[in-house]
Order: C-alpha cells, then sequence, then structure tokens
C-alpha cells in the first residue's frame, strides 16, 4: 500500500513522458492539492491518430486516484462493500418464471474466469459506487459450428471514451493497461484496443474482430452526473477529501506510536569512550527507553570532557494524536457523501433512545433500499441484463428476451425481533426450551398465549 504523505509530484506538469516500467496499479496522491478537478477540455492522441478523453484531468490519473482512496479508507471502503452486497442481494431471478435450464447453465459460468451472472453484477455494481463507470465487454463467437457468448467486467483503470464524433457522442472504448501509468497518452499501435460501444441498434453498429475471429463489443454503465457529459462520477466524490484525511489521520498516530513524530530526548555521555564503546552503550541505553510502543526515541552522543558530566536533556514531545472527534467528522461526512448510513455499513454507533432497535434498522433500510438499491439495480438490469439478453438471443437464437428479470433483495435484519414469541410457541414447545417434561393430551399442544390456567407457569415459561 502506498503511503499517501511521501508522494507530492503526482501533478509534476514536467512528467509526460512514456516510459518502460512495468505498469503499476497504483496512485500517489499530491498532499497539497490532493483533488485535480481542474478539467482544461483537451483530448489526448494516439499514434493511430484516433483520440480519447481523459477521465477528468489532464494527467488522466482520476480513476486510479478514487481506487485508492477507496483502498486506504475504511469508511469508504465499508459503504462501498456493503452497497455493492446489497445491490447484487441474493442474485438474478426470473419474475415471470421459476427458471430456464438453458439459461440457468449458461449464467452459471459466463467467461472462462468461471465467473456467473452474479459475479459480473457484483462486479458492476463495485466499479460503479467506486469509479462511477463500469466498462462490460462482451464477446461473441464459433467453436466449430456452436457458438458461443462470453462477458467480461474490465477494470476502469484500462478503459477511456473515444473523442465524440458529430453527435457528440463517443462510439468506442480504447482498452489499454498502458493507461495506468502516468502521463501515457502517445501509445504504440499495439499498445491498445478500440472496442465499439454497444448501441442496441443495428444501424451502424458494428463489433470489434480479433484474430480469432472472435466479436467483441463494450457496454459503458455510468452514474450520470449532471454538467460532465462522458464518464460518470461516483456519488461518493464529494467525500475524497475526508477519504484521503481519514487514511492521514491514521498514519499520524501510526508515526506517534513509532517514534512521537520527534526526538524523545538527547544523552550525552562525556567520558573517554571508544566510538565502539559508545555505540555498545547506546545500543542499551535504546533498548531501555525506546522501541515498539515506547514514545519517543533518544539520539545518544559522546565526548571526553568526563563522565561525571553526562546528562540526559528531555525534548517536549506532548503532541495529541488521538483524533477522535476529528475521526468522527470525516466518517459521517463519507457515509453521507456515500448517501448511506452507518448501520447498513456494519459501522458500531451509539444508539439514543429509539435508535438501534429492529424496527428503526428496517426503517433505515428502507429509505435506502427505495432510494439508493431499487434504482441501482433496474439501472443496470435496464443497461445491461436486457442488452445481454439480447446479444444472446440473436446470436445463438435462444428465447431469453422474453423472460422478466430481477435482483432478489436481501434485509439487514430479520422481524423476528418484532414476533410475540409466546403467540407462536406451544405450551410443550416452551417447556422443551427451559428443560421441563411436556404435558400430556391437549393441553401441551395449545399456545402459550391462548392458556389462561395455570398462570404462574405460564409465566415462567414467558419470561424465559
Amino acid at each position: 500500500m502506498p503511503a499517501v504523505a511521501k508522494h507530492n509530484q503526482l501533478f509534476d506538469k514536467k512528467e509526460v513522458k512514456a516510459t518502460s516500467k512495468p505498469v503499476i496499479n497504483a496512485v500517489s496522491l499530491d498532499t497539497k492539492t490532493p483533488i485535480p478537478i481542474e478539467h482544461h477540455g483537451s483530448a489526448f492522441s494516439t499514434r493511430k491518430g484516433r483520440k480519447y478523453i481523459p477521465f477528468l484531468e489532464s494527467l488522466d490519473n482520476f480513476a486510479q486516484l478514487l481506487l485508492e482512496a477507496k483502498l486506504l479508507s475504511p469508511t469508504h471502503m465499508a459503504c462501498v462493500n456493503s452497497k455493492t452486497q446489497y445491490s447484487v442481494g441474493e442474485g438474478w431471478y426470473l419474475k415471470n418464471i421459476d427458471t430456464d435450464e438453458s439459461l440457468t447453465t449458461w449464467a452459471a459460468s459466463v467467461n472462462k474466469k468461471g465467473q456467473g451472472l452474479n459475479d459480473i453484477l457484483r462486479n458492476i455494481f463495485d466499479n460503479i459506487y467506486t469509479a462511477g463507470n463500469a466498462y462490460v465487454e462482451i464477446i461473441r463467437g464459433k467453436v466449430g459450428s456452436s457458438k458461443f457468448v462470453k462477458v467480461y467486467v474490465n477494470s476502469f483503470l484500462d478503459c477511456r471514451l473515444s473523442m465524440p464524433e458529430d453527435n457528440d457522442a463517443s462510439t468506442s472504448v480504447f482498452k489499454s493497461p498502458e493507461f495506468r501509468k502516468r502521463g501515457v497518452w502517445n501509445m504504440g499501435k499495439d499498445e491498445f484496443v478500440e472496442i465499439p460501444l454497444y448501441t442496441g441498434s443495428s444501424i451502424g453498429e458494428q463489433w470489434y474482430k480479433d484474430d480469432k475471429d472472435n466479436e467483441h463489443t463494450i457496454i459503458h454503465l455510468k452514474n450520470e452526473v449532471g454538467g460532465y457529459d462522458y464518464y460518470g462520477m461516483p456519488s461518493s466524490v464529494s467525500s475524497l477529501p475526508q477519504q484521503i484525511l481519514e487514511y492521514k489521520a491514521a498514519r499520524y498516530n501510526i508515526d506517534n506510536f513509532d517514534n512521537n513524530l520527534a526526538i524523545g530526548g538527547l544523552i550525552v555521555l562525556q567520558s573517554n569512550l571508544t566510538p565502539d564503546e559508545a555505540d555498545k552503550l547506546s545500543n542499551k541505553i535504546i533498548q531501555q527507553h525506546a522501541g515498539d510502543g515506547k514514545r519517543g526515541r533518544y539520539a545518544i552522543l559522546s565526548s571526553q570532557s568526563g563522565i561525571e558530566n553526562s546528562k540526559i536533556i528531555p525534548f517536549e514531545k506532548q503532541r495529541d494524536g488521538d483524533f477522535i472527534e476529528f475521526d468522527k467528522r470525516i466518517e459521517e461526512k463519507i457515509i453521507s457523501a456515500n448517501n448511506w448510513d452507518a448501520f447498513l455499513a456494519g459501522i458500531h454507533k451509539q444508539s439514543g433512545l429509539g435508535t438501534g432497535g429492529s424496527a428503526y434498522i428496517r426503517s433505515i433500510f428502507s429509505i435506502k433500499n427505495a432510494t439508493v438499491i431499487q434504482p441501482m439495480q433496474a439501472y443496470v438490469i435496464e443497461k445491461f441484463i436486457k442488452p445481454l439478453i439480447k446479444i444472446c438471443d440473436d446470436w445463438t437464437s435462444t428465447t431469453w428476451s422474453k423472460h422478466d428479470f430481477g435482483i432478489k433483495p436481501v434485509t439487514p435484519i430479520s422481524f423476528l425481533g418484532d414476533i410475540d414469541v409466546n403467540a407462536i410457541i406451544t405450551k410443550n414447545e416452551g417447556r422443551r426450551i427451559i428443560g421441563l417434561t411436556a404435558y400430556d393430551g391437549e393441553e401441551g399442544n395449545a399456545f402459550i398465549k391462548q392458556q389462561n390456567k395455570n398462570s404462574s407457569e405460564q409465566s415462567a415459561i414467558t419470561n424465559q
């Protein structure tokens, strides 16, 4: 994991030449200007003469920055993971029929990685919540006389949209791992592949054909943001400074535990020690006064003025490093920017009166499910699943488009907390729970709450 505080040269405009170093899936954040919001409207050219649109800013590394900020922020990571889990739910299903064996068989493994359709959905949701964009590549081809359709979710780090044409719309996606490098926009002809965007229209629709005669197209899914026309943006982008600060606060405390960010004191050994003797003595002192979890470090000096004049000069090292209230404010802003809730993200909160119970959590989930999860599920079904199924029908002659697709939801809490247990458990079941023998006859089969006799015994069972 890169240390954010150690890298300050990300946006040096002089560094624009391509390098031959291996592609690194990482980015360094500038501590002075960590968010490159400035966009100069420029397009980058390739040696093929084709141009692509940079993702937000001139050095074209904003996708990497979003990814690293998520990896370094535990709150944002929890929000993205929980939103993804709730969005994929229990997976896709057919609303109009119990099952379609041919569809179920195909959906169990939709690519050579062995990923199923639910794995593809999970990757799509995660990509959109992380970077606001998901690039789904669909490949159709033949093996002998058998036709196939494969599906892959490309990394958002590797994809850029082509420069818009006359209708102000991109028609293709440039795909290359070279985009993970800084300032690499002058790529060679063999360093990227240009794949047409799927439009759903047969008029002018094109597929990229590889050297194996397989055909490729890409479906671009994005979280639309007003004023930003081509790429999507995650809803959490407004909390990017807080995501970075959450890491910096943790990094500060780690450094504080390591060495208090300052020398703990100065030990002056005024004696006739040789350098080797001074080193041995200083190492012994360091072991006693410094180490893992011990605050402060001591510098050791030696002179020949006399051992009786040796002294220890302590340094002021009182620093506030807990950031408790600061961290709470950061956490709240990240959760709010995600349009999410701490309970649903699995973040423990001290509950006040009327909060934290099952009814309260279900009410929170009901709101977020209606405003965040269901709209995203509907969008993915409409923009990805339906076009994918249409491609399958057109290419392999299936009839899957007649089905109505849905995604099974999950809830964070069951309704058991609101059920009166005594109204659904018989006396014998209750007695069995507390280790008593069962009643004979019909009396033991009656529900606890319906029994008026033996009230003291009923009360004892109820209190269990």
